[in-house]
C-alpha cells in the first residue's frame, strides 16, 4: 500500500513538472493572431497579439516559402505598408516560425496609377500659372503634399511613398507630368513644395546623350532626394558619396546591397551608369498571388513616370535596402552639406503647412515622434 502511495505520490510530481513544459510548447505552437487590419488611403496599418518577425502581404491566400522575399522583417506588434490599390492578404510570422491565418483588406486609395506616362504631356508653362488656370495654386498643392506625408508617417517609408503618389496623381488629374531635366538642382535648403520654376521655359536649353530639354525639372537622382526631403528626411548631397542610394550604407560602401528580389517601398534601384529609380511596392503581375515586379518611380528622359519593371527588366541593376535612412543609422547621416547629425529634419524646420489641423488619428500620431512600424 505504502508503495503504490509513494508510486501515485511520483506520478503526480512528474505531471505538475511536465505541465509547464507542455503548456509553453502549446504556446509556442499556437498561431499568432492578427488583431486590427486598418487602411487608410494607400497604407495598411497592422496590429498583431505579440511581437512578429515576418509579414507577407499577398494578392491570393497564399503562404509564400519560408525564405520568399515577400516576407517582409519586422520586430513590433505594430507595422504599416504602402500599398497600391487592390485587395490583399496579410500574414504574420512569429518568432516560433508560426504563420497566422490571413486577413483579407481592400485598399482605395483615390490614387491615379497612370503607367508609363500614357496619355500624358509634360509642363511646359511655370507650374503656378498652369495650376492657376486650372482653380489650383502651389500653396494648395504644397499643403496636398504635406497632408500625404503627415497621413503617411514622417520620416517613414510609408510616408515618402505617399508623398510621391499625392504628386505623380495631382498631377495625373491634369494628364501632366514632370519634365526631365539634366542638372535638376531644386536642393536649396530652403526648397520645400513643388518649384516655382518647374514647366518654365530656359535659354540656352540643355543637352545630353538622351535628347535636348527646355524646360526646368529634376533630374533621375533630385527628384528622390526631393520626395524623402517632403516627408522629412534628408538625403541631400554629401562629400565622398558615389550616389544618394550610399545614403543607405551602414558603416561601409556597399553593405546595404540586397539580393534583386528583395526589395521594398523607397528602397533605390541603380543602373550601372547611376541612373536610379524608386521602388514604391512589390507587384504581382501574374496573377499567382506572389510579387514578380516592382511600381517604381522614374525619372527617365524625358518626363517622370510610374514604371513596372519586372525582375528580368532591372537583373543587371543593382538594389539597395535604405533602411539606414528610416531607422537614422546610417554613416552620411553626420556627413551631409545640411542638417548633418540626423537624415530627421528637425520638424521645427519644416514649412508652416505642415503644422496641419488633425483631421484623423494617423495625422495625429504622425505629429508626434513615432516608430516607422507604428499605425
Amino acid at each position: 500500500m505504502k508503495k503504490r502511495v509513494l508510486q501515485l505520490i511520483g506520478m503526480t510530481l512528474a505531471l505538475l513538472f511536465l505541465l509547464p513544459v507542455a503548456t509553453a510548447r502549446a504556446a509556442a505552437a499556437k498561431k499568432p493572431q492578427i488583431e486590427q487590419v486598418r487602411t487608410e488611403g494607400a497604407i495598411v496599418h497592422v496590429m498583431c497579439s505579440e511581437p512578429m518577425t515576418a509579414y507577407c502581404i499577398t494578392t491570393k491566400p497564399v503562404v509564400p516559402p519560408d525564405d520568399h522575399p515577400d516576407w517582409r522583417p519586422v520586430n513590433s506588434r505594430l507595422f504599416s505598408a504602402f500599398k497600391s490599390d487592390g485587395v490583399y492578404y496579410v500574414r504574420v510570422r512569429n518568432a516560433a516560425g508560426m504563420v497566422s491565418d490571413p486577413r483579407s483588406f481592400e485598399i482605395r486609395s483615390g490614387f491615379h496609377y497612370v503607367i508609363e506616362a500614357e496619355g500624358q504631356d509634360h509642363l511646359t508653362q511655370p507650374i503656378g500659372t498652369f495650376l492657376e488656370s486650372h482653380g489650383d495654386s502651389i500653396e494648395a498643392f504644397n499643403k496636398r503634399i504635406a497632408e500625404s506625408a503627415i497621413k503617411g508617417g514622417l520620416y517613414s517609408r510609408t510616408g515618402v511613398a505617399n508623398v510621391c503618389m499625392r504628386f505623380m496623381s495631382d498631377l495625373a488629374d491634369y494628364n501632366m507630368t514632370l519634365s526631365y531635366q539634366p542638372r535638376g538642382d531644386y536642393q536649396l535648403e530652403e526648397d520645400w513644395g513643388v518649384s516655382p520654376s518647374w514647366g518654365k521655359r530656359f535659354s540656352p536649353p540643355e543637352q545630353d546623350k538622351c535628347g535636348v530639354y527646355r524646360n526646368y525639372g529634376m533630374n533621375c537622382g533630385t527628384i528622390l532626394i526631393w520626395a524623402y526631403k517632403q516627408a522629412g528626411l534628408n538625403i541631400g548631397s554629401a562629400p565622398g558619396r558615389r550616389g544618394i542610394y550610399d545614403s543607405g550604407m551602414l558603416l561601409r560602401e556597399n553593405d546595404n546591397k540586397r539580393p534583386l528580389n528583395a526589395g521594398d517601398t523607397c528602397d533605390l534601384i541603380a543602373t550601372k551608369t547611376g541612373h536610379t529609380m524608386m521602388i514604391l511596392d512589390r507587384v504581382d503581375t501574374d496573377d499567382d498571388g506572389l510579387s514578380d515586379s516592382y511600381l517604381v518611380l522614374e525619372m527617365e528622359s524625358p518626363y517622370l513616370k510610374l514604371k513596372l519593371r519586372s525582375l528580368y527588366s532591372v537583373r543587371l541593376c543593382t538594389l539597395y535596402d535604405m533602411s539606414a535612412v528610416f531607422d537614422d543609422t546610417g554613416w552620411f547621416r553626420n556627413h551631409t552639406r545640411r542638417y548633418t547629425g540626423s537624415f530627421r529634419i528637425n520638424r521645427n524646420m519644416l514649412p508652416d503647412y505642415y503644422r496641419l489641423p488633425v483631421k484623423s488619428k494617423a495625422v495625429e500620431e504622425a505629429i508626434e515622434p513615432r516608430p516607422e512600424t507604428a499605425p
